[in-house]
């Protein structure tokens, strides 16, 4: 009770902040406009009416197909109207984010449009309004209007499912990996085709791939329209834009990428984006003296060297340290004051996500203690094969927090049931002293027995534990 009480309210405070590291968000930034840079999901957008359950695909190359057609699969009974399919949907009428199994042929019935991203989606927080759809501009910017975009998507293949790829903001390639771009004409490249252990390490750096999905329409028979699922090679998503009163446009997305026009009934897939806040690739959780870094174990990576420096050029290093990848620390060296110390009891080991199996990929967790207070560290995170040969190699930042924004919390706890703190902060922090949604940036909380920190966006807490359970 006490654990799912502290999981709840965890869920709240996380709703009221903005943060790239958001559950179901990937890690590659991408320029959707001159000011605005997002985060995909993790997958297609899912729902299932059996449940009334949102959620994102397991995988970027998951799509849902033929089922689809039995989005009308239902019947009468004598406690009311009830589900017979209990699977699930990824093809949605234009903007029936308030009704998903709408599925007439009466473009009027999705006259407006209701995001589906302001739903409650299960693996993607688990919170309201936290997503939303590109627009037409926005997607056509990100495959024509940003920075070398012709070098940034192609047609490809993920772990048999074809598609098309998108490398975001500061790409570098993982080693062994190749990309040919959609403007190559180099014959001699290999096209863009991937196992899904090599994608893990694509989508570690970053990259996207949005699959084909197949195409939900009617057709006529017996003088009724019947739900049918076209499966051909379309990989169509669902722009927020209208057209008209009838129509709205969609982005195809496979082939020669495009703003296109259709009727609103026609089932088509939903790629949601959050705001990214320009973090790098590992999300980290700040203390005032700690950090705590976490990562996905790359698949043949034997070893990984986690390198902090003092400056951004990398010049001054503070500590090195390296893992086997059973998680545990190998070596340690320390160049200046700051030492990297484990975990307490759990000496010489960072911390596994539990439930893994030995050939799934796994998340680590280390925490590195005794580093100065208010002040800005970067690193580098290299995995190693068993010759040495580094596979990938991903950067990152953090800044640890002022001493006082990290000293003694109050005696009394938060209330429980409100557990936002009014607080005030000074006005160099917050104009006029007030802070939105009443967190101070810099804040600290006491709730149900544990210290969370809200820092630029960020919640965690002050012994770098992770939110979530």
């Amino acid at each position: 009770m006490r654990k799912n009480l502290f999981c709840l309210l965890t869920a709240l405070l996380l709703s009221t902040v903005s943060t790239y590291a958001a559950e179901g968000a990937l890690r590659g930034r991408f320029a959707v406009s001159a000011t605005d840079t997002v985060a995909f999901s993790r997958g297609n957008l899912r729902y299932q009416p059996s449940t009334a359950t949102w959620c994102f695909a397991d995988n970027q190359w998951d799509f849902v197909g033929t089922p689809n057609s039995r989005i009308r699969s239902y019947q009468y009974t004598s406690g009311g109207w009830a589900w017979t399919y209990d699977g699930w949907l990824d093809l949605f009428g234009w903007g029936t984010g308030n009704n998903p199994t709408t599925s007439t042929t009466d473009n009027s019935n999705y006259g407006s449009y209701n995001e589906w991203g302001n739903n409650t989606i299960a693996n993607g927080g688990n919170a309201r309004n936290r997503w939303r759809t590109l627009n037409s501009n926005e997607w056509d910017y990100l495959y024509h209007g940003r920075a070398n975009a012709a070098e940034h998507y192609a047609n490809g293949s993920v772990n048999g499912v074809n598609g098309s790829i998108l490398l975001p903001v500061n790409w570098v390639i993982p080693a062994g990996l190749h990309f040919r771009p959609s403007n190559s004409t180099d014959s001699a490249l290999a096209p863009n085709t991937y196992t899904a252990d090599e994608w893990i390490r694509m989508e570690m750096a970053g990259a996207v791939f949005l699959p084909i999905t197949y195409e939900r329409s009617m057709y006529w028979q017996r003088q009724e329209y019947c739900t049918a699922v076209y499966a051909t090679q379309t990989a169509r998503y669902w722009t927020a834009t209208p057209n008209g009163t009838n129509g709205a446009y969609y982005y195809s997305v496979y082939g020669t990428p495009a703003n296109l026009l259709d009727n609103r009934y026609v089932g088509k897939a939903v790629r949601l984006v959050q705001p990214h806040d320009g973090s790098e690739l590992f999300p980290v959780m700040e203390g005032a003296n700690d950090a705590l870094l976490h990562w996905e174990s790359v698949p043949d990576a034997e070893t990984y060297t986690l390198h902090v420096f003092a400056d951004s050029a990398k010049t001054e290093e503070v500590c090195y340290v390296t893992f086997d990848r059973d998680g545990v620390v190998t070596g340690l060296h320390f160049i200046s004051h700051a030492p990297a110390r484990t975990p307490a009891g759990e000496p010489g080991i960072a911390r596994i996500s539990a439930g893994e199996q030995d050939d799934a990929p796994r998340m680590f967790f280390y925490t590195l203690e005794g580093l100065q207070s208010a002040t800005q560290y970067w690193y580098t995170l290299s995995a190693e094969d068993a010759d040495g040969q580094t596979l990938q190699s991903l950067d990152g930042n953090f800044c640890t927090l002022t001493d006082e924004n990290a000293a003694t919390p109050p005696d009394t706890p938060t209330d429980l049931n409100n557990p936002m703190v009014n607080s005030t902060c000074p006005n160099s922090t917050c104009p006029n002293g007030t802070c939105p949604n009443g967190i101070c940036p810099n804040s600290k909380v006491l709730l149900n027995g544990r210290i969370l920190i809200f820092r630029q966006g960020h919640a965690y807490t002050l012994t770098g534990q992770p939110l979530r359970p």
